[in-house]
Parts: structure tokens; C-alpha cells; sequence
């Protein structure tokens, strides 16, 4: 296919620190004109990352950075744009992804992480025996773009896990639930909190509505104080939350069972067919924080 030079343009990219000092480089970039097709492509250089403006390294940099610190944190250090840091990272862990190889886990963490503001999301999956992830990808939180993970790993080893820890999210359930069949499914413990919590608090504004007079008085403005870790509380906060309890019966069960709920560990409850009695013990081995048990309803 005969070319020819369309022009050259000088861009600045930035590449590693050394010595303090934030480093730039200066080169040409050309631009070429196909005879053929008549289109103006620019020339790719490997050492470019995929954001032309940083090098390779320095983008594997930030990834590793963004490992041991959050995004934000990244970006002021390094004097750059949050959506910068967050497209680098990304980049980053594709490259890990596809180094390690197509894996064979037992048990796995999915979750999702917003990439842009407007409620734009991304698949994450982890090994939790491996303590690291294994799989990026999506176009959002659909059964479509959670099933592009199983197609990835294989029917042989998507036959293979026996736990996937997630959030309370349905696609992600009702997927899982399909090509891993025999597999336990464990929701994460802070998403059953953050619901339970929810329920106290709408059991709270029903007592308050179906209460009059004088019996709203424990009710009204403890909102903090009922929702609150006990150990959080001050002395006056406890005081009032011993005398709401023992004044409401209905809130003081809700309270209790969302009490028993947050103390306890991992208990045995399976989705889907052919799961052991003991679904606990991979969780116990893997990153998630306290996975909860969950049932399908």
C-alpha cells in the first residue's frame, strides 16, 4: 500500500519523574496519507500510552500508585485531572489482566466502579482465594455485560467456582446463576447493613406517624441515635436509645435483628444447585470484606 507524509505536529508527553523533576518530552508525531483510501491516519508509537499525552511507564505508574492510594490522592500528588488518573488505571489493569493469562478461580468478587460521572460503570471481577482481580470489562451493570465475563473464562472454568461474592445487584444474581449454577452466592455484608439500616429507618417514620401526643417523644429526633453503631454513641445517646427501645416494641425487634444481623458472621444459605454445607469457609480465604449469606428473594 504506497503512502505518502501528510504533516508532522510536535506534542509534548510525559513520562517519569527523575530526581524530582517532572519530566516531558517533545517529539514529532506524523500524520500519513493513504493513496488508497485516501484517509489521514497518525502514526502509532509503542511507547505511548492509550491516552497519547503520557508514556507507557508512566501510565503503569499511576496504576501501581492507584493500588496503594485512592484516585483523588493520585491525582493531587501527581498534579493531574481525576478522569486522567482513572483512564490510566484502567489501561494498568487491563495490562495485569492480560499477563496473568485466562485464570481458573474457585471463588470470586464481583463489583462495579464508575468511570465517569452519569452513572457510567465497569465490571470488576476478583479472585478472592488470589486476592486480586481478574477480569475488567462491561459496558455498565447489565446481564449482558456481567455474562462477557463468563463467556471469557469458559464454560469448563466457569463450572469450577463455587462462591461469587457480590452486592445485592439482580443482573449480576441472575447471571451468576446461570452459568454458575452450582456455585453459593454470598451478598456483601455492607449492602445487607446499608438495607437493614434503610428498614429501621422507615419502621422509625411509620411508628412516628402512627403515634400521638406524648408517645411521639421518644421517636422524634433519634434518627442518628437508632441507626448509629452502639459503640459510636455517647452516654446521653445510649440513655435515650434504652428508653426509645424499651418505649416502642416494634422498633426495639427491628433494632434487635438488625443488631444480631451485624454481629454475625458468614452463615449457610446457597443459590443455586449442587452448593456444599459449607459456603463459609472459601469466603473466610478471600479479600471481601464479611460477606453475608443471601437467599434468592
Amino acid at each position: 500500500m504506497q503512502t505518502g507524509w501528510y504533516d508532522r505536529r510536535e506534542r509534548r508527553v510525559r513520562d517519569l519523574s527523575s530526581a524530582g523533576f517532572r519530566i516531558v518530552l517533545e517529539l514529532e508525531v506524523r500524520r500519513v496519507a493513504c493513496r488508497t483510501c485516501g484517509a489521514v491516519k497518525r502514526e502509532r508509537l509503542d511507547f505511548l500510552a492509550d491516552n497519547p499525552r503520557f508514556t507507557k511507564r508512566f501510565a503503569f505508574y499511576v496504576g501501581r500508585r492507584c493500588r496503594q492510594a485512592s484516585i483523588r490522592d493520585v491525582a493531587t500528588e501527581l498534579k493531574l485531572d481525576w478522569d486522567t488518573v482513572k483512564t490510566l488505571e484502567m489501561q494498568y489493569m487491563r495490562a495485569q489482566i492480560e499477563r496473568a493469562g485466562v485464570p481458573g478461580p474457585t471463588a470470586i468478587g464481583i463489583d462495579e466502579i464508575s468511570i465517569r460521572k452519569g452513572h457510567s460503570y465497569r465490571i470488576v471481577v476478583s479472585d478472592l482465594i488470589r486476592k486480586r482481580p481478574i477480569w475488567f470489562g462491561g459496558e455498565d451493570r447489565s446481564e449482558a455485560s456481567m455474562a462477557q465475563f463468563y463467556a471469557w473464562l469458559g464454560l469448563r472454568k466457569s463450572g469450577k467456582i463455587k462462591l461469587v461474592v457480590m452486592d445485592m445487584w439482580k443482573p449480576f444474581r441472575t447471571v451468576a446463576k446461570d452459568k454458575a449454577p452450582q456455585a453459593a452466592i454470598l451478598f456483601d455484608k455492607f449492602h445487607i447493613m446499608r438495607h437493614l439500616g434503610e428498614a429501621l429507618d422507615k419502621i422509625r417514620k411509620a411508628e412516628y406517624a402512627r403515634l400521638r401526643g406524648k408517645d411521639r417523644r421518644f421517636i422524634k429526633g433519634q434518627k442518628y441515635t437508632l441507626l448509629s453503631r452502639h459503640e459510636n454513641l455517647t452516654l446521653d445517646g445510649k440513655r435515650s436509645l434504652e428508653l426509645l427501645l424499651a418505649a416502642n416494641k416494634r422498633l426495639n425487634t427491628a433494632y434487635l435483628l438488625r443488631s444480631l444481623s451485624a454481629s454475625s458472621g458468614t452463615t449457610d444459605a446457597r443459590v443455586g444447585r449442587g452448593a456444599s454445607s459449607t459456603t463459609g469457609a472459601p469466603a473466610s480465604n478471600g479479600s471481601a470484606s464479611n460477606p453475608t449469606s443471601a437467599s434468592p428473594t
